[in-house]
């Protein structure tokens, strides 16, 4: 009876702390946040968790120490990915060299194993339609794999670990496995498509581009250091007589030229840039971080790379060419006030000749509501 109290502490020790990791990794998970970093902070709940259960593993005497770093590392990287799992493997590994001792190759094979069973199972079973229960137990199973490190003692020794620890092993790692797969699990398939649901409400679903809500709910994110000479710029721009291209060359040309368009100038813009459809065939692009020169240079490029090339439509060359207003300034603003500034100079940009840009140099917030002055026509 003490002999199985003693191994049952095996399988209960792991899921009160897996309860808690859960608990934190749900709360954490909710907050917005970069993949990359999201990534990072799983990573740190995991190895930390890791750690924590590594710091008071059960004594087996010769045959080492036993924590629930292998459930950790298998659900690591089947649940939350292969960066994830080898950051919190990188971890296990650290500490077992650290702590030494015997059973340490054993140990050390037995969390590469671990890792692979996790491996394997996030590529083969993750998408998969078995019910979760089914997946859970197919987890577990493959975790305990970890196993394979008894090989590395000697026979008797490793044959009676297997028999008397083995099965104790093998159940906590499949409970463990079903208690996260359908909390953590659950929780992380909640948030999938919840995010799923706001990058299709954000998005412009023919150019794949930020639609106007998308650019809303972008702003709050956008940093810009108003340092000397930097500020944010926003181009404003519409193709010139789209109504009339559409209505000549049919819908679907129309389609493949907001398409075209805005493949086109995503090239030439930098990764931290914010592009959007506002609606029909208007466009913005707000750019962070820029001087009025670089500012200037970027609108230019936008225009040149439609105007100056232009489309196809079968084998006819149809010239397609846009008007851009642009505003710059050099404190922060209220976007609305730069949307109206900027269409404000588009508008002049369109009485001008078209295939032009207009520029509003403003170093005033509060001059924005003004009448437009200062403007410089680029093109």
């Amino acid at each position: 009876m003490i002999e199985l109290l003693f191994n049952a502490h095996i399988v209960v020790d792991p899921i009160a702390l897996i309860l808690a990791l859960i608990l934190i990794v749900s709360i954490v998970k909710r907050k917005k946040q970069s993949e990359w970093k999201s990534r990072l902070v799983m990573a740190g709940l995991f190895s930390f968790t890791l750690m924590l259960s590594m710091s008071n593993p059960i004594d087996l005497g010769e045959g080492g120490i036993h924590d629930m770093r292998g459930l950790l590392i298998g659900v690591a990287v089947a649940l939350l990915g292969p960066t994830v799992g080898l950051l919190t493997l990188a971890t296990g590994l650290a500490m077992r060299l650290g702590i030494g001792g015997p059973g340490l190759a054993p140990g050390l094979v037995a969390m590469f194993a671990a890792f692979g069973g996790g491996l394997v199972w996030r590529y083969k079973f993750y998408d998969s339609e078995h019910a979760v229960w089914i997946k859970s137990v197919i987890l577990g199973c493959l975790i305990s794999f970890h196993l394979v490190g008894l090989t590395l003692f000697p026979a008797d020794l490793a044959l009676h670990l297997f028999l008397v620890m083995g099965p104790y092993y093998i159940a906590g790692n499949i409970i463990g496995a079903l208690v996260i797969n359908y909390l953590l699990g659950g929780e992380l398939s909640f948030l999938s498509e919840a995010q799923a649901l706001e990058i299709d409400a954000n998005t412009d679903h023919l150019t794949g581009l930020l639609n106007r809500r998308g650019l809303e709910s972008a702003l709050p994110n956008l940093k810009t250091k108003f340092a000397p000479k930097k500020g944010r710029a926003l181009l404003y721009f519409d193709i010139d007589n789209f109504k009339t291209s559409n209505d000549k060359y049919g819908h679907a040309f129309g389609d493949d030229l907001l398409v075209g368009i805005s493949e086109r100038i995503s090239m030439n813009l930098r990764r931290h840039d914010v592009f959007a459809r506002m609606g029909g065939d208007e466009f913005a692009v707000i750019l962070p971080e820029v001087d009025i020169e670089e500012a200037r240079f970027v609108a230019e490029r936008c225009r040149s790379v439609v105007g100056d090339e232009g489309f196809f439509y079968g084998e006819q060359k149809v010239p397609v060419t846009l008007s851009i207003g642009a505003v710059w300034l050099d404190e922060p603003s209220e976007m609305n006030a730069m949307i109206l500034a900027a269409d404000r100079a588009m508008y002049h940009a369109k009485v001008s000749g078209r295939n032009v840009v207009v520029f509003l140099e403003n170093h005033s917030n509060s001059t924005l509501k003004r009448p437009i002055q200062n403007m410089q026509q680029v093109a």
